[in-house]
């Protein structure tokens, strides 16, 4: 599988074009050594072509999970095949496992696409593309994507990120975790919201910066300021995450290999059928024909911690 490398003096960004744009790698150099800010991605992964094993993902033309894969927009019902392990989920898109095509701008700047208008086997009833760069700029690390509806007809439409980040670096203690947002959704037994998104309890207040430790998250946060920080105690790195205001929401989720997946994305998880049902605020948006949107990450890495 061919890997597109970005690389200076601070980090290496590793993108496998041909597994959904997938990041492979994310890595600090320091003191001799690269050490990974995102989880590292296994070659077996990369060999079975598994994305969801991948350090980051991308999510198009939708984020999360949409309940049974069956949906109602326009007036109609649209059912999914199922794409997950349990055979009733469709989760998390429809990109991340095909092939994208990839192109270098410069040293620094990659730029990927994804054509779904000429599939035979789309799974998902709209046509559409995406459009992601990412580029490294001394300490930073830029993510831009772009959603554009190429179809004849209006399209429910968002997207987001799945980065899986270390909750370790090197030798550090546990990452101290803050980030700000409104409320949060609670959900059932397949992690689906019953109810429009709650005032925080104290379990669920990242205001101020404080390590997981034992707790389990699976969790969409709603009205997501767009900053998180990630301290990591005695390595002298924090990180803080940017993101432009479509990503309204945050998904939390505390993967079972260590790491914790810290998901900027534009909507509520089953955000389709939330709207259909005169929900507020999901961030669903409706692409007419020709339409698109866009928005961009910034992944900073400082000094501290």
């Amino acid at each position: 599988m061919n890997l597109e490398i970005l690389q200076n003096e601070r980090l290496r960004l590793t993108v496998a074009p041909e597994l959904g744009a997938s990041v492979v790698g994310l890595e600090l150099y320091q003191a001799g050594f690269w050490l990974p800010i995102l989880r590292p991605t296994l070659p077996a992964a990369l060999a079975q072509k598994h994305s969801p094993d991948t350090s980051s993902y991308v999510l198009a033309p939708y984020s999360n999970r949409i309940r049974d894969g069956r949906f109602r927009f326009g007036g109609k019902t649209y059912q999914l095949r199922p794409n997950w392990p349990d055979g009733r989920q469709t989760i998390h898109g429809e990109v991340h496992g095909r092939p994208w095509s990839a192109q270098r701008l410069d040293g620094h700047t990659l730029r990927c696409a994804f054509d779904a208008s000429s599939l035979q086997d789309l799974n998902f009833p709209f046509p559409f593309r995406v459009e992601v760069a990412y580029r490294l700029q001394g300490d930073d690390l830029e993510i831009s994507t772009m959603l554009t509806n190429v179809g004849t007809e209006p399209m429910p439409a968002g997207f987001g990120h799945h980065p899986y980040f270390m909750r370790r670096l090197g030798l550090s203690d546990e990452a101290r975790i803050s980030f700000e947002a409104q409320g949060v959704y609670l959900t059932d037994a397949s992690c689906l919201p019953t109810q429009p998104a709650q005032a925080l309890p104290p379990e669920f207040d990242f205001s101020r910066p404080r390590p997981l430790g034992a707790t389990q998250l699976d969790h969409v946060f709603a009205g997501w300021k767009g900053r998180l920080q990630l301290d990591w105690p005695s390595s002298g790195w924090q990180m803080v995450l940017e993101a432009d205001p479509i990503f309204s929401h945050l998904v939390v989720f505390t993967a079972p290999d260590g790491s914790v997946a810290l998901e900027p994305v534009t909507h509520a998880t089953d955000g389709f059928n939330l709207m259909s049902q005169g929900w507020d605020s999901t961030g669903v948006r409706v692409l007419e024909p020709g339409e698109e949107i866009s928005g961009r990450l910034r992944l900073r890495l400082l000094p501290g911690g």
